[in-house]
């Protein structure tokens, strides 16, 4: 009887081992991997299906035998995620190993961290090596090298960008994702934007409106900070830069098995400069900055428990000229920055594909301005009385977003929903009644369906209620198609808008040379984008190659614009103008191998010419061209990487009204950007030493050939400075761990 009952075993095992194969995966050097995560795709009776396993402890995955036209997509950490069909006969794969960061994750807009090729948005992502490379200080000086972006300068209110063709009024930017207050006519200063503590930047050009609300117009940029998961590691950097800059930060984290914490900070100080000799005026103001930062990790159970707070300071120095007729004596203003930002961060698993994140804090800003008089010859201060030699503008944001994501890999239908609440306020003498408040409220939803391992299709909804204006219900719709496990097309329909800021809708300020009213009346700017970019990349043993191009065209309706709406009394206000379009193409294309890599892209954006509705013989649109380039090669036997970043910014022309020239046309001149750096690894890179040289064709101030850029607030002037001219830079950074 024992022996019938073996025999009966011996033949139903071999029976079952003759109806499934193996696939085997395994690494370059031959040794099989176990716990590969791998999706796998086939057809059973002219039906397409999926199932989501690993491979076992020997590296394998089992295949029926019955199974047709078999998928397999293995994704690991340490390996470059692959697809391949198998068969019977063809029955081993082969993973190379990630050592160059051919597969990046990305957050931003996602249900999960998922890879940038997967992603069913156009996602750029900036990682820490190349921030190091270009020497980058801040957000500012980061942006400068990047296509489809226009840095501007403002010697009071420092950096903006405009992206798409469109202002940075229409760019949100957070910080993990934590969106980032303190807009000073419109705009966020980017050098304030610190990237000391940064791992990467991701970027996603068009509207993500109904992810992250108002401001999400033209593109949305996220900031991700350092995560830590080590006992001990230190570090400390040392940035010094010839114009006058030196800067010194450092962080110490700690962590074991259920908490951590990572603290963080830094002082970064510019001496200011001038091109020519202004006695004590210059171009470029002297600033100091001092921030720092606290983050805590810990796990209870299965929720993840995330606690941070970050401040940042920055005095800004603005000299006058000596007075007349015996120059002993000058007024000096002063600019006092204060951000801080406080936030809990929940995560946990609801079930083994759903996560649930909830997020909120506090967000505060203020700028602060006072004006002295100062006696040259004393060295003594005397406070400013009346006008606007005293100021002080407070923001502050309240904000919490939750959101319940279902993703897993083999289903057809996966989808999010969630919540956004924000409630700012604002304070200042320029504000009516002194103290305005705005509330907004959210809800928004999308669902991804994949008919088959090809075609993703996503579209999106977000209705909110505001407490000051009329909000727009906002859809989005992106699908993105597989043409070939190369070839990639993604296209997106995205309704975005910008909410009138508390500023354009209770902003008032009268004196002898301002007359500047509110309007409580203004409607929300929306806009319709399209976007069509079709990819193609193709990997190769340690290395890849790919090629890119894409197109945009924006529709703005509702501009908020200043307008002049009395002559006499010369009362500005703030309105909805009408329409704006931009529009534009792009190629980029990339290769890397081994220890060398490099980029090379062009761009023409078209952004609209409003006067031409009034005037059809001018143009409708006026197009800039950018070309941007970028090398790196590590000799790996030297411990050294040297970079090269090239950019060429096109001519921009424009057309504006003059009250005595009628129509007038200017013309700001193209000009080239190059930065170099040579990366130097110490003692198994645990201490690093970076040398470069920024701005090599010496750009400073651009001249137009018209006086632009005057109105309410300022004098229009030929000379728009865009850079200090050539610096060198050295940086030594130490790291232990």
């Amino acid at each position: 009887m024992k022996h019938l009952f073996f025999i009966l075993i011996s033949f139903f095992s071999f029976t079952a081992i003759g109806q499934t194969y193996a696939v085997k995966v395994m690494g370059e050097d031959g040794v099989s991997i176990p716990f590969v995560s791998a999706l796998v795709t086939y057809e059973i009776d002219d039906k397409e299906k999926t199932i989501q396993t690993s491979t076992n402890g020997e590296g394998e995955i089992i295949i029926d035998n019955n199974w047709k036209k078999v998928k397999v997509k293995l994704k690991h950490l340490s390996y470059q995620t692959k697809s391949a069909f198998v068969s019977k006969t063809n029955n081993v794969i082969t993973l190379y190993l990630d050592d160059i960061g051919l597969t990046t994750f990305v957050v931003t807009g996602q249900y999960s961290e998922s890879s940038v090729d997967e992603s069913v948005h156009k996602v750029k992502v900036i990682d820490s090596k190349r921030i190091a490379a270009q020497g980058a200080v801040n957000l500012q000086e980061l942006m400068e090298q990047e296509m489809n972006v226009r840095v501007s300068q403002d010697q009071f209110l420092g950096a903006s960008m405009s992206v798409q063709g469109l202002s940075g009024e229409n760019v949100k930017i957070l910080i993990d994702g934590v969106p980032v207050v303190g807009r000073l006519n419109g705009n966020v200063d980017l050098s304030q934007i610190n990237l000391t503590n940064i791992e990467r930047v991701e970027i996603i050009e068009g509207p993500l409106s109904v992810n992250y609300g108002t401001n999400a117009l033209a593109g949305t940029i996220n900031l991700i900070t350092k995560k830590n998961k080590k006992k001990f590691t230190a570090a400390a950097n040392a940035y010094y830069e010839t114009i006058g800059q030196y800067n010194v930060d450092g962080s110490v984290n700690f962590a074991n098995k259920k908490h951590s914490l990572a603290i963080n900070g830094g002082r970064n100080f510019f001496g200011g400069y001038s091109s020519q000799d202004t006695s004590r005026v210059e171009q470029w103001k002297p600033k100091e900055q001092w921030f720092g930062g606290l983050k805590y990790n810990t796990t209870i159970k299965k929720v993840n428990l995330q606690a941070t707070t970050d401040f940042f300071r920055e005095k800004l120095e603005a000299r006058g000229e000596p007075r007349n007729p015996y120059q002993e004596t000058a007024f000096d203003d002063y600019y006092t920055t204060l951000r801080s930002s406080s936030g809990l961060n929940l995560d946990f698993k609801a079930n083994k594909n759903a996560t649930v994140n909830i997020l909120g804090g506090y967000n505060y800003f203020q700028r602060i301005k006072n004006r002295y008089l100062k006696d040259l010859v004393n060295i003594k201060y005397t406070e400013v009385e009346g006008g606007n030699a005293q100021d002080t503008i407070q923001f502050d944001l309240i904000f919490s977003r939750g959101t319940y994501s279902f993703a897993k890999d083999s289903s057809k239908l996966n989808y999010q929903f969630g919540y956004d609440i924000n409630l700012e306020s604002n304070k200042g003498k320029r504000i009516g009644e002194g103290e305005q408040r705005i509330g907004d409220y959210a809800v928004f939803g999308s669902v991804e369906y994949s008919p088959n391992n090809k075609l993703v299709i996503r579209p999106g909804l977000r209705y909110s209620y505001n407490t000051a204006y009329e909000t727009p219900l906002v859809p989005s719709l992106n699908v993105k198609y597989q043409w070939t496990k190369h070839l990639t097309t993604r296209f997106s329909y995205g309704r975005g808008f910008r909410a009138p800021s508390l500023k354009e809708l209770h902003f008032l300020f009268v004196d002898i040379n301002h007359n500047v009213k509110g309007n409580e009346l203004l409607q929300a700017e929306s806009s319709n984008n399209l976007m069509f970019q079709m990819g193609y990349k193709r990997g190769i043993k340690r290395g890849v190659y790919n090629f890119e191009l894409s197109g945009f065209y924006n529709a703005i309706d509702n501009q908020i614009s200043l307008v002049l709406v009395d002559q006499v009394t010369q009362l500005y206000t703030y309105n909805n103008i009408g329409k704006f379009y931009s529009q534009g193409v792009n190629f980029n294309s990339g290769f890397r191998y081994k220890t060398y890599k490099t980029n090379i892209g062009a761009s023409l954006v078209g952004r609209y010419n409003i006067e031409s509705e009034a005037n059809p013989e001018l143009e409708r649109f006026f197009y800039t061209p950018e070309l941007q380039a970028s090398f790196g090669y590590e000799v790996e036997e030297w411990q050294t990487v040297f970079n090269l970043f090239y950019k060429y910014s096109g001519r921009v022309l424009g057309y504006y009204e003059s009250e005595l020239d009628g129509v007038v046309q200017y013309e700001l001149q193209g000009f080239n950007m190059m930065d170099v750096s040579v990366v130097k690894y110490f003692y198994n890179k645990k201490l690093t030493v970076t040398l470069g040289a920024k701005n090599l064709f010496d750009v400073g101030t651009l001249q137009t050939n018209q006086a632009i850029g005057g109105g309410v607030h300022s004098a229009g002037s030929n000379n728009v400075p865009v850079a200090w001219g050539r610096t060198f830079f050295t940086k030594i950074s130490l790291n232990l761990n």
